[in-house]
């Protein structure tokens, strides 16, 4: 019996228990939900940060991709120029190597420099002009009133161009001092044409450089190059002092077209006077035929006056009726005159 009783309480105590706990479990579960709630509100504003984190940064990784492929692009671009480039200055290179070739490219400058001073092919200047020695010279530039300008166009050009590559200073001075000597040498070759010799021209050939680099460099390696090319009767020329003599030259002309044209006019001048003279002198002609026929008109007024009209009175008194009566006639009157001369 005592072990039943204590049983039962076993139990009822154990039931107690169990809703004792399930009561505290329902309490902490709930007090759970609300610190989760609470959580999550709080975590909120944290998640939409990284949320707006994680789209900037996508949208970096698309403009970073976007930049990278566009430098590749313009990168690839760049090499495709680079290598068109040095292919087409091994191309110059190549082509300024002969003498002829830069005669020709020389000779396109200098005909670029003549258009932009208004001189024109056939009228101012001839090319390839051969002279009665025989030498031709590249471009002849005649000159106002007489006279002609001899330009040849070929220049040295190697030593030159291996001296803008050269990193050593030493063999960069080598080779422009080698440039200076070439570019005297083409000097001394003109000098012995002797073109100013079988020609009108002034007393000296230009030798043409169609880049202004080329005498500067010169000058800094040999400072009395002009004046030794001179000597030899040679005018070194660049694009700019070869443009002012040209200028100077279409001025020439200009002034030249304006003396013709003053002479023009001085002539039509003359002969305006002329015709005005002869013209002058028909009508004085016909000035005095004029007052011959004025004359000859009144001495008619004067007899027909004396003769007829008097008559004429007298048969109408007499009584016959004229339907317009007596008729009258006036007498000319007026000086002509007319002013003027030959001359």
């Amino acid at each position: 019996m005592e072990m039943w009783v204590l049983a039962v309480l076993f139990l009822i105590v154990g039931l107690m228990v169990g809703v004792l706990l399930g009561v505290a479990l329902a309490r902490s579960r709930a007090r759970s939900a609300t610190s989760v709630v609470e959580l999550d509100a709080l975590l909120a504003p944290v998640r939409e940060n990284l949320e707006s984190l994680r789209r900037s940064a996508e949208g970096a990784n698309r403009d970073r991709a976007a930049a990278e492929a566009a430098i590749t692009t313009q990168l690839t671009a760049v090499q495709e120029r680079y290598a068109g480039l040095e292919e087409a200055t091994v191309q110059l290179r190549t082509a300024l190597a002969g003498g002829q070739t830069r005669g020709q490219w020389g000779e396109m400058q200098l005909e670029g420099l003549l258009d932009h001073a208004g001189l024109v092919e056939g009228v101012h200047y001839r090319r390839q002009d051969i002279r009665d020695s025989g030498t031709r010279p590249d471009i002849v530039v005649m000159l106002p009133g007489g006279g002609e300008v001899l330009v040849d166009a070929k220049f040295p050009f190697d030593a030159y161009w291996q001296s803008i590559s050269e990193t050593d200073d030493a063999r960069r001075g080598e080779l422009l001092r080698k440039h200076a000597g070439d570019v005297l040498a083409r000097a001394r070759e003109l000098a012995g044409k002797g073109y100013s010799d079988v020609s009108t021209s002034p007393d000296f050939v230009v030798m043409f450089l169609p880049l202004e680099s080329l005498l500067a460099v010169s000058l800094d390696a040999d400072p009395m190059l002009l004046e030794k090319a001179f000597d030899r009767r040679v005018v070194l020329a660049t694009p700019t002092s070869m443009v002012a003599l040209l200028r100077t030259i279409a001025f020439g002309y200009q002034r030249q077209l304006m003396a013709d044209n003053a002479e023009e006019i001085r002539a039509a001048g003359a002969e305006m006077l002329s015709r005005l003279a002869t013209l002058t002198e028909h009508v004085e002609g016909m000035r005095r035929g004029l007052e011959q026929a004025v004359r000859g008109y009144n001495a008619f007024v004067g007899s027909y006056d004396r003769q007829v009209i008097v008559q004429a009175r007298r048969l109408h008194e007499m009584g016959v009726e004229a339907p317009k009566g007596v008729p009258g006639v006036e007498p000319a009157a007026g000086d002509l005159r007319v002013s003027g001369g030959a001359g």
